[in-house]
């Protein structure tokens, strides 16, 4: 059976073929996808982007997934770069949802046969789904792009991203440092506190996180490193969600070098001056190439 690539975007420079999906809206904004392509007896890989509003897509998504599965889809592979709510994935207090289940959980039910997608917030989310799931790392994406010597070092942000900055040291063969963070219940954005507890003084500091999201966190940690010495500091995220105040933040604040993945699709508008952007194309090729097959 062949093989059909769908994309609702074209931002990451897929390198096959592919086809479209039709959205329109009702004037009460109802959402109506349409595949008009001949998708009978074949495997689809669809590839879709959850942002910026994840709430709304993720319901046209699950509407497509019905669509192609009335077409006559044989299977579905959907590959998600960014997925949404995984940090919505603990109950903090009395009266939260655990978000990260419910959606997992409604994609998992939508039809499709498997999901594939890059740099999970908090890895224990791939245990609500149902289906299979493969969690790919975009840090691979990370070593061609710095040059690491012996005052080179990876920092963590908070304890929660430890073992994505862990992989990133191991992978660029240097130390890595964890800062210390507490942020507010109510405020699930807002950082109260940030603690560093090694000696950085003259280090250069390779900042490594999933998201950045207000930019807050990122903005405190280097003037925490600069602070305590550090000659230098680059920050590489692979989610640019970039919300509310963060361009402006993240360019008042001292980040000599700032990196970021395209699995978020982002105008240039709404990024910091002089911001990078690594495109996650090689990852999506070998997806595509059946490295995971249909």
């Amino acid at each position: 059976m062949d093989t059909i690539v769908i994309a609702n975007t074209n931002v990451y420079g897929i390198p096959f073929p592919f086809l479209p999906v039709t959205i329109t809206r009702f004037a009460d904004g109802e959402i109506r996808p349409f595949v008009e392509h001949d998708i009978q007896g074949k495997n689809v890989v669809y590839v879709a982007s959850m942002y910026p509003v994840p709430s709304d897509i993720i319901l046209e998504w699950v509407l497509t997934i019905d669509a192609m599965k009335r077409k006559g889809a044989s299977s579905i592979t959907a590959i998600i770069p960014y997925m949404p709510y995984v940090r919505q994935s603990k109950v903090h207090r009395e009266g939260e949802s655990r978000s990260a289940e419910v959606v997992s959980r409604i994609l998992s039910t939508s039809g499709v046969d498997r999901i594939m997608t890059f740099d999970l917030h908090n890895e224990s989310a791939l245990s609500f789904f149902t289906i299979p799931v493969r969690h790919i790392s975009a840090l691979s994406l990370l070593s061609p792009l710095i040059s690491c010597d012996a005052n080179t070092i990876v920092v963590s942000p908070d304890q929660g991203s430890a073992e994505r900055a862990k992989r990133a040291a191991e992978l660029l063969h240097v130390p890595l440092v964890v800062l210390h963070k507490k942020r507010s219940l109510t405020a699930g954005d807002v950082v109260e506190e940030l603690n560093l507890q090694d000696d950085v003084d003259g280090k250069t500091a390779i900042i490594v996180d999933d998201i950045i999201s207000t930019g807050s966190t990122i903005a405190k940690a280097v003037v925490l490193l600069k602070t305590h010495g550090c000659k230098k500091v680059i920050v590489f995220a692979v989610h640019a969600v970039f919300a509310g105040d963060a361009k402006q933040i993240l360019e008042e604040s001292s980040i000599d070098r700032l990196i970021v993945t395209n699995s978020i699709p982002r105008d240039s508008q709404y990024l910091p001056k002089g911001t990078e952007i690594v495109s996650i194309e090689p990852l999506l090729e070998k997806a595509l190439m059946g490295e995971w097959k249909p």
